[in-house]
């Protein structure tokens, strides 16, 4: 689970970074929407999604208004009731680091309030565990 975590660490802090250096110029990118389906993002999206395709998760990421929603599939069944506690305890580690990039977003982003959610999908479509993350404070998962 904790590889899980550090991958999704490693998209955002990739997507966040997908277009730095706007120096204080016009935003590049209008939307969340824009932003996701910009070439840089797309590239970064499909390498994580073959990197981990292999350790069975599926990775696909979308804009909901100002929100960027990761969603991770795992392609085999997990007991959520014992995954849940570990995924919250990641989540909690590694905060500050999500809110380091949704900072990013809002340099590069013409949306006030942008965050990230993540949700976790287990191989039945039920889902495990999300998160919104907002960049001051991170919001209640489900």
């Amino acid at each position: 689970m904790k590889r899980m975590l550090g991958m999704i660490l490693a998209v955002c802090v990739a997507l966040g970074c997908a277009a730095c250096g706007n120096g204080g110029a016009k935003k590049p990118y209008a939307s969340v929407e824009e932003f996701v389906n910009s070439p840089d993002v797309q590239e970064q999206l499909q390498e994580a999604s073959e990197q981990y395709q292999a350790d069975g998760l599926t990775i696909t990421a979308a804009a909901q208004g100002d929100k960027l929603v990761f969603t991770y599939t795992v392609s085999t069944q997990v007991d959520a009731a014992t995954t849940i506690p570990a995924l919250e305890m990641e989540f909690d580690a590694q905060a500050s680091s999500f809110n380091t990039v949704i900072d990013q977003m809002r340099e590069q982003i013409d949306v006030e309030n942008p965050s990230i959610v993540l949700r976790y999908v287990n191989a039945d479509g039920s889902e495990i565990l999300s998160r919104e993350f907002t960049g001051s404070t991170e919001s209640e998962g489900s």
